[in-house]
C-alpha cells in the first residue's frame, strides 16, 4: 500500500481518502460495541434513578438484536438511494442515540437508555454493509483488498477508544463524548463522491465519469476502466422489474452468497465475542492482578495493532493465505486455553494457576493476534468482493445480518456451554469449529486478490471457465446412418465425422473460433445466444455465424 502511495499518489490518495471516510462508520460500529465493557460496571456503580439488574442485562444485549433488524432494513436504501446517501442517512439517527443516552442521567429514566441503545443498535446493523459496500465499489483492484482492510481496524479502533474514554469516565459523560463521531462520518461522507458503480447502474454515466476520475485522479486516464463498468452493467439496463426471490436461487448469487455466510459462520465460531466477554475471566484465572479496565484495553490495543499490519499483507499475500493461517494459529490458541482449563480441572485452581498460569494469557495474546490477522478483516472484504453488482445491495445486509446472529448465539450460549460441556470443552468445540472452516476456505473459497469485481462475478457464471475466459462449445459431429456429410449453413462448409478430425480452436479475435476440418481451416463468427429474459443462467452455448471466409 505504502508502496503505491509512494509511486502513484495522484492515484492512490482519493481512494485513500474515500475508504478512511467510508470505514469511519465501521469506528462508530466500534464504539457502540464497545459502550458496553466500561458502561454497564458505570451504570451499575453511578445510577441514579430505578433500573433492575434485567434492565441493565438488556440494555447491554440490545445492540447485537437490532442490528439483526438494521441490517436487513438497509436494502432497500442502498439500492435505491445509493451507497453515500445512505451512510449520510444513518447519521442523524447514530447521533440522537448517544444523545438520549447521555441524557438519560439528567431525565432519570430507563426508557431513554432503552431507545438510545435501540436506535444506535439498528444503525450499528446498517453501517456494516452500508461501509464496505461503498469501499469495495470505490477502490481499484490492486489496492481494494488493502482499502477493504481499513473497516476492520476502524472497528478495532472504536471499541479501544470505548475503552480508553470509559476507563476515566462515567457512563453519561462517555455517551455524550460518543456523539462526536457521527458526525465526523456525515461531514466526511459529504466531501466524496457517489459510487461510479452505482451511478452507472442508475443511468447516471456523466456523474458516474466524473466520480471516477475523482477517485483515479484528475490526471488517470479512466476510459478502459469506465468502458469495464458499463460493460458489466449492461445486463441490467433493460431489467425494469424488481429483483424477483427466484433470481436469488441462480447458481450465479446463491455460490457466493453460500461462501460469504460460511465464511462469516466460521468467523464468530472461533469464539471472538465470547473471549471478548470473557477478557477479564480469563486474566483472573491465569492468577493476573490487572485491573479488568486496564486488561480489556491491553487486548484492544493488541487486536488494533495486528488488524492494522493484515491490512498490509491482504493484496500481498491473498485472502486464502490470511484465512487460513488465522484459522491456523487460532485453533492452536484454542486448543491450550482448552488444556489449560482442563488440566484445572484435573489438578484443582491452585496447581493449575502455580504450574501454567502464564498460559491462558499467552493463549489469549495470540488468540487475538492471530484472529486479527485474517479473520477479523477478511470476511467483511470478501463481503465487499464476491456479490453480483445487481445483488450486492441485498446480499451484502443479508450476509451482515448473519453475521450478527451468529453472534448473538456465541454470547448467549457460551454460558450454558461452559456448563454443559466444561469450559475446556467450549474452547475446544471452538477449536472444531476452526479446523473446519480451514477445510472450508481451503476447497470453496476462490482467491480474489488482484481481480476486478467483473472478473470475480464471472468466477461463479456458468458462461464462463474459472481463468474468467469465455466458455466455447464442444463441436458434437452428427451420426448420420448414410453417412453423407452435413452442411453449416451457407457457408459451404462440409464436415464429414466419420472420415476427417474434427478440431476447435481459438481465433486471435475474441468473436470467432477456428474450425479445422478435412476441408482446411475457416473462421466462424461466435456469438452468445442470449435469452429474452436476462435474469436466466446462461447456458454457455454459442451459435456461429460465418465472417465470409
Amino acid at each position: 500500500m505504502l508502496k503505491n502511495v509512494m509511486k502513484n499518489p495522484h492515484k492512490v490518495l482519493p481512494q485513500l481518502l474515500a475508504a478512511v471516510v467510508g470505514s469511519w462508520g465501521f469506528f462508530c460500529t466500534g464504539v457502540v460495541r464497545g459502550w458496553s465493557s466500561p458502561g454497564i460496571p458505570s451504570l451499575n456503580a453511578t445510577k441514579n434513578f430505578d433500573i433492575e439488574a434485567s434492565d441493565i442485562a438488556w440494555i447491554a444485549s440490545m445492540p447485537p438484536l437490532c442490528a439483526l433488524v438494521g441490517a436487513l432494513l438497509i436494502s432497500y436504501p442502498l439500492q435505491h438511494f445509493g451507497r453515500r446517501k445512505t451512510l449520510i442517512g444513518l447519521c442523524p439517527p447514530f447521533f440522537i442515540g448517544f444523545l438520549l443516552m447521555g441524557l438519560a442521567f439528567f431525565g432519570r429514566h430507563k426508557a431513554m437508555l432503552y431507545v438510545g441503545r435501540l436506535m444506535t443498535g439498528l444503525v450499528n446493523g446498517a453501517l456494516t454493509p452500508s461501509s464496505q459496500i461503498y469501499i469495495s465499489e470505490c477502490s481499484s483492484p490492486r489496492i481494494r483488498g488493502t482499502l477493504s482492510s481499513l473497516t476492520a481496524s476502524a472497528l478495532a479502533m472504536g471499541i479501544l477508544v470505548s475503552y480508553i474514554i470509559g476507563a476515566f469516565v462515567d457512563w453519561w459523560i462517555l455517551s455524550l463524548i460518543l456523539t462526536i463521531f457521527p458526525l465526523m462520518l456525515l461531514t466526511g461522507m459529504i466531501f466524496v463522491p457517489e459510487t461510479p458503480i452505482w451511478l452507472i447502474s442508475h443511468k447516471r454515466e456523466d456523474e458516474a465519469r466524473c466520480a471516477l476520475q475523482r477517485l483515479r485522479g484528475k490526471r488517470t486516464n479512466i476510459d478502459a476502466e469506465f468502458l469495464r463498468i458499463q460493460e458489466n452493467q449492461a445486463k441490467n439496463k433493460d431489467k425494469k422489474h424488481k429483483i424477483q426471490p427466484k433470481e436469488l436461487l441462480k447458481g450465479s448469487v446463491l455460490k457466493p452468497l453460500s461462501i460469504s455466510l460460511g465464511i462469516m459462520f466460521f468467523q464468530q465460531f472461533t469464539g471472538i465475542n465470547a473471549m471478548v466477554f470473557y477478557t477479564v475471566s480469563i486474566f483472573k484465572s491465569a492468577g493476573s492482578s490487572i485491573d479488568g479496565r486496564y486488561a480489556t484495553i491491553i487486548i484492544g490495543f493488541v487486536q488494533l495493532i495486528a488488524t492494522a499490519a493484515s491490512g498490509f499483507f491482504v493484496d500481498r499475500y491473498g485472502r486464502r493465505i490470511l484465512l487460513l493461517g488465522s484459522a491456523a494459529i487460532v485453533s492452536c490458541s484454542l486448543a491450550s486455553m482448552g488444556a489449560f482449563f482442563y488440566m484445572q480441572a484435573q489438578w484443582g485452581p491452585a496447581l493449575a494457576t502455580e504450574k501454567l498460569g502464564w498460559l491462558p494469557l499467552l493463549s489469549l495474546v495470540v488468540f487475538f493476534i492471530a484472529y486479527s490477522g485474517g479473520y477479523s478483516n477478511v470476511p467483511f472484504i470478501l463481503m465487499g468482493e464476491l456479490f453480483p453488482s445487481r445483488y450486492r445491495s441485498i446480499l451484502g445486509p443479508l450476509s451482515s445480518s448473519f453475521n450478527l446472529c451468529c453472534t448473538f448465539i456465541v454470547v448467549r450460549s457460551f454460558p450454558v456451554m461452559q456448563i454443559s460441556m466444561e469450559k475446556y470443552g467450549a474452547f475446544w468445540f471452538f477449536m472444531c469449529c476452526t479446523m473446519l472452516g480451514i477445510v472450508f476456505v481451503y476447497f470453496l473459497l476462490p482467491e480474489t486478490k488482484g481481480k476486478t469485481l467483473e472478473d470475480i462475478e464471472k468466477i461463479f457464471s456458468k458462461k464462463y471457465n474459472a481463468d474468467g475466459t469465455l466458455k466455447t462449445p464442444e463441436v458434437q459431429p452428427d451420426n448420420y446412418s448414410d453417412g453423407k456429410t452435413a452442411s453449416i449453413g451457407s457457408s459451404g462448409i462440409q464436415m464429414k465425422p466419420t472420415r476427417s478430425s474434427l478440431r476447435q480452436q481459438k481465433s486471435n479475435s475474441n468473436d470467432s473460433v477456428a474450425l479445422e476440418s478435412g476441408n482446411g481451416i475457416t473462421t466462424l463468427a461466435v456469438n452468445p445466444i442470449i435469452d429474452s429474459d436476462d435474469e436466466k443462467e446462461d447456458d454457455g452455448s454459442l451459435v456461429t455465424a460465418p465472417n465470409g471466409h
